[in-house]
């Protein structure tokens, strides 16, 4: 992977970090402000930023069970401004799910003081991990949000996607995510596949619908 690539991996994150994180207070940890519970929500909440199209979806579902207008136009947008094809970077499907190895980017993270990975043991060959974030990252992501608008996308979307998790979980978020086919029956170690047409066709259906 480029190192770009690592970079912008480490931004993704550090966004979801930032804006996922629950309020921390430890004396052990003087400069740390927030936690994030868990590096399987990490990986699901990645993976709808990562895949538009799927997003979408989910945003289609929200709005045929509530009515409310804004997820179908949030949606079309999406759409319209091609982001299953020019945002998706594309997840490998591992035992559980979507996956990519986050080391390299948590330890960008790491070296700058921002975020303090955690690895807790639950017993034979399972480990829990969370996220203890500094002050000084959210400092950063205030910073990068009031004098950078190139970013200004990973601010919506991320806030976005933590809406549409809803306060949910690791695993179930990876069991909402199981529900769509073409995640589901990925073989492990393939790319996860997009699911745009599908998409674009209930988008088309449910906006003449909704239009008259």
């Amino acid at each position: 992977m480029a190192k770009a690539d690592y970079y912008r991996n480490a931004l993704r994150l550090l966004f979801i970090l930032v804006r996922g994180s629950d309020p921390f207070s430890d004396e052990s940890f003087p400069n740390d402000v927030g936690v994030f519970d868990g590096e399987v929500k990490l990986q699901a909440l990645d993976f709808w930023i990562r895949y538009p199209d799927y997003l979408a979806d989910e945003l289609l579902t929200k709005y045929e069970a509530t009515g409310t207008r804004r997820y179908l136009d949030t949606a079309r947008r999406i759409f319209d401004d091609e982001e299953p094809d020019l945002r998706r970077v594309p997840m490998l499907r591992n035992y559980f799910g979507a996956y990519e190895p986050i080391d390299t980017a948590i330890a960008h993270l790491k070296a700058r003081g921002l975020v303090t990975p955690r690895t807790k043991p639950l017993g034979k060959a399972t480990n829990h991990r969370d996220f203890v974030v500094s002050q000084a990252a959210f400092r950063l992501v205030e910073q990068i949000v009031a004098e950078l608008p190139e970013f200004h996308w990973y601010e919506s979307r991320v806030r976005l996607v933590l809406e549409m998790a809803d306060g949910r979980g690791g695993a179930a978020l990876k069991q909402r995510q199981h529900e769509q086919k073409e995640y589901h029956e990925t073989r492990r170690g393939d790319l996860i596949p997009t699911i745009a047409e599908r998409v674009r066709k209930r988008l088309a259906d449910a906006l003449e619908a909704a239009n008259g």
